[in-house]
């Protein structure tokens, strides 16, 4: 028998085997779950302790929630100050101007300290802003949901839905080249020639639609001119001369060019249409005689 002293222990495993065998009862599906969540409470609460760097607070966090009790304010420090006054004997009247000159600073400084909004655009940015970046699953080499823990606690692993993330911030040229090599094989005998295709998907053209889109949207939408277009290109290891750029962008008006064409053809249209209904409404029929 275990003394009175004692706090009774159980392990992971038994929490489990309770968890089935409640599924199995008659119970109301909300008592089922009520019941379960607090067991699988404890179960976590068990995990975290056995970390190092989990506290006192944080579990008090976990459970309780975050205090959201605020320090006193003028009005309690008031009350407290006109209580031990009258307990000593002593009156406000004594010393009026001072009385009120502390009381009207501390409420000030009490509203200022209350209603004094926090200022935004400070700290990190969530993962989620990071719309752009692309992302790569990582999953773990030898443990996955179900497994028992590794730590031979009696535990089952489940997943927390809160990966660990790694924001990688890499550094390239504004455009970019990639070196297709392709295996090229000759004939003996007839001096026939055979090259190697270009991977699936893959145009044999030099500058991909992408490379102009960038190229023109740098220097007309950011500002950047050829010569420093240029030397970043140069700098990256992947150089574009100045003429070829603007014979990029060129390539790219023409093959535009058609829809701006449409586009204006289309605004001159309402807008011929809008004039002539307002010509209708001036005109007026001339009254019969």
């Amino acid at each position: 028998m275990a003394k009175e002293d004692e706090t009774p222990r159980t392990n992971p495993a038994e929490i489990e085997n309770l968890i089935e065998q409640i599924r199995r009862t008659n119970l109301e599906p909300g008592a089922k779950e009520k019941i379960e969540r607090l067991l699988r409470t404890v179960l976590t609460l068990g995990e975290l302790l056995q970390r190092k760097n989990t506290s006192i607070k944080k579990l008090r966090q976990m459970i309780f929630g975050k205090r959201t009790e605020r320090h006193p304010t003028a009005l309690a420090r008031k009350a407290e100050d006109s209580e031990k006054a009258d307990e000593s004997g002593k009156s406000d009247d004594d010393h009026p101007k001072a009385s009120s000159d502390q009381e009207a600073r501390a409420e000030g400084l009490a509203s200022e300290s209350e209603d004094k909004p926090k200022r935004k655009g400070h700290g990190r940015r969530a993962a989620s802003d990071y719309n752009g970046a692309k992302i790569v699953k990582c999953w773990h080499e030898c443990l996955k949901i179900g497994d028992d823990c590794p730590s031979s606690c009696g535990g089952r692993l489940y997943d927390l839905n809160e990966p660990t993330t790694l924001i990688q911030f890499t550094g390239q040229p504004l455009i970019t080249a990639t070196k297709y090599e392709r295996e090229a094989l000759r004939c003996a005998k007839c001096q026939q020639r055979y090259v190697a295709s270009l991977p699936e998907g893959i145009v044999n053209e030099r500058y991909d639609a992408t490379c102009d889109a960038t190229i023109a949207l740098m220097r007309y939408g950011g500002g950047l001119p050829w010569h420093r277009q240029a030397g970043l290109q140069a700098m990256g290891g992947a150089p574009l001369g100045e003429a070829t750029m603007w014979e990029r962008c060129e390539a790219t008006a023409d093959a535009a060019m058609g829809i701006f064409l449409s586009l204006m053809r289309l605004a001159a249209g309402v807008e011929a249409n809008r004039h002539c209904v307002g010509l209708a409404h001036l005109v007026t029929p001339r009254s019969a005689t």
